[in-house]
Formats: structure tokens, C-alpha cells, sequence
């Protein structure tokens, strides 16, 4: 893999890069992640490099071509699904992934309490996730400039 061959962001975020080791998730095996606004799936990159299987989910057109080209050209991973979806009605119209990671980053601060309750509820209610132990949760909240 050359890195000058990605398209969008290089690596993932360091905060991520952080929670990812400290919990030892690189022992892990046979785990899923799930990642909502999964960008070009550069922070999916840090858990297919450890034989997970990665499903993300990204509202731009652009980034989701990006995360594809990257996935298949670059890292020539094949274990991952990539959906041009909204989150939210990601949520609420998939069921039964039990992902093993739920990696929310850097996307919380662009929608109303309201929608991020109800992410979580359908979330949780259709198995989009590992509920009752056994489950990672990543929320990133990055501030917005004003």
C-alpha cells in the first residue's frame, strides 16, 4: 500500500489510533466494526489492517467513491461494505449487524440531541451492535469554530 496513493485523509484520528490500543482491540479476531460518517474510511483502514470486518456509512457521494477506491484499489481489502446512507436512516432501516466496535467520530456536533437519541435507540433496537458486554463504543466530539 502506498499512502500517497489514498484519496482523502492519509490515516486515521489519533484519538482513535489511542482508544484502539489501549483496549487492545488489535488482539481482537474475527470482530466487526461499524463506523457512521465514515469519511474515506480512513479510520476503517486502522481495523481492516487487523482482519476486521468493516461496514461503514457515509452521507457524501465523493468520500463514500473515495472510501471504495481505497478499500479496493489501495488496501485491496474484501472484507467490508461501504453504504452512501444517512446515519439516521441508516439506524433506523438496518438491523442485525452486532458490530463488535461502534465508532461514532467527529459527525455528533451536526445534529439536534434529539437525532443522535434517536440514532442510539435504533441502533441499539435493531442489533446494529454487540448490546450486554462484549461491545467497544468510540465517540469523538470536536467543537465547533464559531
Amino acid at each position: 500500500m502506498f499512502i500517497k496513493e489514498i484519496k482523502g485523509f492519509k490515516y486515521p484520528d489519533m484519538e482513535l489510533v489511542r482508544w484502539f490500543f489501549k483496549n487492545k482491540l488489535n488482539d481482537l479476531k474475527d470482530c466487526k466494526v461499524l463506523e457512521f460518517a465514515s469519511h474515506n474510511g480512513n479510520n476503517l483502514s486502522l481495523f481492516a489492517n487487523y482482519g476486521y470486518e468493516c461496514i461503514g456509512v457515509e452521507l457524501s457521494e465523493l468520500h463514500h467513491k473515495n472510501a471504495q477506491y481505497n478499500f479496493n484499489h489501495v488496501l485491496k481489502y474484501k472484507k467490508f461494505q461501504l453504504f452512501n446512507d444517512n446515519m439516521l436512516n441508516f439506524a433506523k432501516n438496518f438491523k442485525n449487524i452486532c458490530a463488535n466496535v461502534f465508532l461514532i467520530p467527529n459527525v455528533i456536533n451536526f445534529i439536534t440531541r434529539e437525532e443522535f437519541k434517536n440514532l442510539l435507540k435504533n441502533s441499539r433496537n435493531n442489533h446494529l451492535y454487540k448490546y450486554g458486554g462484549g461491545g467497544f463504543f468510540f465517540f469523538l466530539f470536536k467543537s465547533k469554530k464559531h
